[in-house]
């Protein structure tokens, strides 16, 4: 079965604006920026789902690539919202199915009633380090170097 990802999008967006990840030094990063990110760190066949508080208001939402959703709240909070689907998918997928939910956020509410449903808990410093490779500075190396052969040892010299 593959991984399902539900992801708290105000702690995201928070976190990585902590982690220097968005460099003109606003308050969170903006959500067509933080959904690009997330589409390069996850490829289907896993299932993404950000949620977030409040209306769409111009941003993307609804299914924006296989395998990706933006959920915006509305009349409830983000939290209310990834609470229904953790239990939804307990009802669904059974015990062992509801494992492979993953829920990514840093509020303890959230995080002990997704325990409590079965799914698995990632905090968001899980997530920036999925991403760190992709936010690493301009002229950087955000890898190893050498090529993807050779466990990462530097290509020979010509004799």
């Amino acid at each position: 079965m593959a991984p399902r990802i539900l992801i708290d999008g105000r702690n995201v967006q928070h976190a990585l604006a902590r982690e220097g990840a968005n460099r003109r030094g606003g308050p969170s990063l903006p959500t067509s920026a933080l959904v690009a990110r997330l589409r390069a760190a996850f490829s289907p066949p896993t299932e993404v789902e950000l949620i977030l508080d409040g209306h769409a208001g111009g941003g993307p939402s609804g299914r924006v690539a296989p395998g990706f959703v933006v959920t915006f709240s509305r009349h409830v909070s983000a939290d209310a919202v990834i609470g229904e689907r953790v239990a939804a998918a307990l009802v669904a997928l059974g015990p062992a199915g509801a494992w492979s939910v993953i829920v990514v956020t840093d509020d303890r509410e959230v995080r002990d009633h997704a325990r409590r449903n079965g799914a698995r808990v990632e905090g968001t410093a899980w997530l920036t380090s999925r991403l760190a490779p992709r936010l690493a500075p301009p002229g950087t190396s955000p890898g190893r170097t050498g090529t993807g052969f050779g466990h990462g040892r530097p290509p020979k010299k010509p004799r």
